[in-house]
């Protein structure tokens, strides 16, 4: 069977046409070895390579699982990233906050050599991506859960990133090992209703991951840690839920002094970037 032919009877079988069928010509270019789009329409013509795991694929995808675990991989600010069930998959909304954190960091302290933190971790896409564009000495990682360091360790390598690597809560291990940072990523669980998250995300991405406590203890942990792993002064950008800014300004001026902060719309006008200035 074609590349074609199979795209045609697998586009029968999907409830959203429009919006899926991207997935199934993703599908199909990985199991031919395509790596653009473009690529296939060149090369519709061709067999596909193993029908059989495309089917498994196929069936995998039908079934809800998103592409990029099936695939076991994803694109983030145009690097390569292993994923699967352990971590979340990168999404646009966090480009924004990487895009933010890099413009921020050349206006805040210019070419000069930073230490840099992704605390929540999880895939590490933000940490890395940073190191890539900036001027970076060290580069702390750092997840509650061990899985998520594992795959952070596995995205590193494949990036040819160096980190010293954490297991624990948000800031707690960077306290411990008296490291200092100049900027500081994060992207803490902030999900506060299981409605507003798609059935799939609910079925096989990390719970750990997604959903915070109505206090939103996981950010005030985080803020009450910052001035003791801060460097002369550190900027701090953190990936927000739409629904919690209140929250947020309430937590801020309870734990933290010397303190500038701003909240940023993402492309869908919502605020779901906080940055935080600490001197």
């Amino acid at each position: 069977m074609t590349l074609e032919e199979a795209y045609k009877q697998s586009i029968k079988q999907l409830k959203n046409p429009e919006v899926d069928e991207i997935s199934v010509r993703i599908l199909l270019c990985h199991n031919n070895g395509i790596k653009s789009m473009s690529g296939f329409y060149i090369h519709k013509h061709e067999n596909v390579r193993d029908f059989e795991g495309f089917s498994r694929d196929f069936s995998r995808f039908l079934a809800g699982e998103p592409v990029q675990y099936i695939l076991g991989e994803t694109e983030f600010m145009g690097h390569d990233f292993y994923v699967d069930n352990r971590v979340l998959i990168p999404r646009q909304e966090t480009e924004e906050v990487v895009a933010q954190a890099y413009i921020r960091a050349l206006q805040v302290f210019g070419d000069k050599v930073l230490n840099v933190a992704d605390i929540c971790c999880g895939s590490g896409v933000m940490g890395i991506s940073l190191a890539k564009k900036l001027k970076v000495r060290y580069l702390f990682m750092s997840d509650i859960s061990g899985d998520a360091v594992e795959v952070a360790k596995k995205n590193c390598v494949r990036n040819d990133v160096i980190a010293n690597f954490f297991v624990g809560n948000a800031c707690d291990e960077l306290v411990k090992a008296g490291a200092k940072v100049d900027l500081l990523v994060a992207n803490p669980p902030y999900i506060l209703k299981k409605e507003d998250v798609d059935e799939s995300v609910l079925k096989y991405e990390p719970h750990l991951a997604l959903f915070a406590d109505e206090n939103l203890k996981v950010y005030e942990d985080i803020f009450k840690k910052l001035p003791l792993i801060k460097n002369k002064e550190m900027l701090c950008v953190f990936e927000i839920g739409y629904d919690i800014k209140d929250k947020l300004i309430e937590l801020i001026h309870k734990t933290l002094k010397n303190v500038q902060y701003v909240f940023r719309k993402d492309i869908n006008g919502k605020e779901r970037i906080l940055i935080l200035r600490i001197r």
